[in-house]
C-alpha cells in the first residue's frame, strides 16, 4: 500500500471514528494515571511516613564506651550523615531538692515541643523555667508556677516549674530542663550524656557503620521495637500499593482491549478492503501500531497530568502536605500509555489479518 493510500485511511479512519479514538484514549488516561498516581504516591509515601513517625522518636541511641561523656562536635558529626533526619544530645544528671536526690535531663526544648509530648501548664519561655514529669507533682507536691531549688555540689540554682509532662517513659520520673541549664548545673558546657538520632527507616544500619567507621570510643544502640515497627509498616504499605497497582493494570489492559477488539471488529471492511488494494499483513498491522502509538501517547500525556494530580490529592488528604513525584513518571508514564494501547490492539488486529478480504467484503 502507497503512502498517499496510507495516509487516506489513516485520516478516514480517526475522522469517522473519532468517538472510538476519544473513548480508548480516556480508557488509557485512566489507566495510567491510575498505575502513575499510585507509582508516585509509593515513591512519596516513605518520606511523608518517616516524617509522621518522627512522633516515636530516635531510633538510635549513641552512649560513651568508656568515661561519662560524649563532646560537642559528636552530635555536629552524626548531624552530617547521610539518612540521618536528626540528631539530638541528652545530659542525664543527679541534683537535690529538699535533701532529696532527684534526677534531671537535658534535653532540645525545641524538638521536645515538636515532637507532641503531653504537657499540663505551658513550656518554658525564659532560662529560669523548667517542667517537670508528671509523677513528681505527687512525690515533691509541687504545682505550677511553684519555685524549686537545685543543688548541685556548692552550686545552687532557683527554677520556677512551668507545666508537667507525660510520656509513660523516665521523662515522668525526672525534672526536665533544656541542654544550656544541664550544663550550667553539672558544670560540664559543651558535653552530652548520650545523643539520641533520627535516621531513615531502612537505612539503620547503613548509619550505624558510619558513626563506628568514622569515630571511636562510641556504643550504638539500635531501638528495635522502634526501628522493627517502622520498616514492617513502611514495607508493608508499599508492598499494598505495588499489588493494587497490578491488579489496575491487569483490568485497565482487559477493559482497553475489549475496547480495542470491538473497534477492530467495526473495521473488517476496512481491513478488507485495503487487503484488495494491494495491502500486506505488515502494512495493516503498522497501520493499526501507529493509531494505537497516538492514542497510548495522548492517553500517556493525559493520564501523567491526572495521576499527579491524584497523588497528590491523596497525599494532602492523609498528610496535609503535597510529595515529591518523581519527574521520571512523566517517561515511564508515556511508555505505560503506549504499551498499553499496543498490547491491547495485537491480539485483535492479528485475527482481523486472518480474515479473507472477499469475504469480507461481500459481508459473509
Amino acid at each position: 500500500m502507497k503512502r498517499r493510500g496510507f495516509y487516506f485511511f489513516f485520516r478516514k479512519s480517526i475522522t469517522q471514528r473519532t468517538g472510538r479514538v476519544v473513548i480508548a484514549s480516556l480508557s488509557v488516561m485512566l489507566a495510567v494515571a491510575t498505575v502513575t498516581g499510585l507509582m508516585g504516591i509509593t515513591a512519596g509515601i516513605k518520606d511523608k511516613l518517616g516524617s509522621e513517625l518522627q512522633a516515636y522518636g530516635a531510633n538510635l541511641i549513641l552512649s560513651p564506651e568508656q568515661g561519662d561523656y560524649l563532646i560537642h562536635d559528636m552530635l555536629k558529626t552524626v548531624s552530617s550523615l547521610d539518612s540521618v533526619e536528626y540528631a539530638s544530645g541528652q545530659v542525664f544528671g543527679r541534683v537535690f531538692i529538699h535533701k532529696e536526690s532527684a534526677e534531671i535531663i537535658g534535653l532540645d526544648m525545641k524538638r521536645m515541643r515538636e515532637s507532641g509530648w503531653r504537657l499540663e501548664g505551658s513550656w518554658p519561655v525564659n532560662e529560669r523555667e523548667i517542667i517537670a514529669g508528671v509523677n513528681l507533682k505527687e512525690v515533691l507536691k509541687i504545682d505550677k508556677g511553684e519555685g524549686v531549688s537545685f543543688q548541685h555540689g556548692k552550686k545552687v540554682l532557683q527554677f520556677i516549674v512551668s507545666g508537667f509532662v507525660e510520656r509513660g517513659g523516665p521523662e515522668d520520673n525526672a525534672f526536665i530542663v533544656s541542654i544550656p541549664q544541664a550544663w550550667n548545673l553539672m558544670g560540664i558546657d559543651g558535653k552530652f550524656s548520650a545523643i539520641l538520632v533520627r535516621g531513615t527507616s531502612g537505612e539503620l544500619e547503613g548509619i550505624t557503620a558510619a558513626i563506628k567507621n568514622g569515630t571511636t570510643g562510641i556504643r550504638v544502640k539500635t531501638l528495635r521495637q522502634v526501628a522493627v515497627a517502622e520498616e514492617s509498616l513502611l514495607k508493608k504499605i508499599q508492598l499494598l500499593m505495588i499489588l493494587v497497582t497490578a491488579v489496575v493494570l491487569f483490568a485497565a489492559i482487559v477493559s482497553i482491549m475489549s475496547t480495542m477488539g470491538a473497534n477492530v471488529l467495526e473495521r473488517r471492511d476496512e481491513i478488507g478492503l485495503m487487503k484488495a488494494i494491494g495491502a500486506t499483513k505488515n502494512n495493516i498491522r503498522f497501520f493499526y501500531i501507529v493509531e494505537a502509538v497516538l492514542i497510548g501517547f495522548g492517553g500517556g500525556i493525559a493520564g501523567y497530568i491526572l495521576g499527579y494530580l491524584f497523588a497528590q490529592a491523596v497525599s494532602w488528604g492523609a498528610f496535609h502536605s503535597f510529595i515529591s513525584v518523581p519527574y521520571y513518571l512523566v517517561i515511564v508514564s508515556i511508555a505505560a500509555g503506549m504499551s498499553i494501547s499496543l498490547l491491547s490492539s495485537h491480539f485483535p488486529v492479528s485475527d482481523a489479518l486472518k480474515y479473507n478480504p472477499a469475504v469480507i467484503l461481500r459481508e459473509e
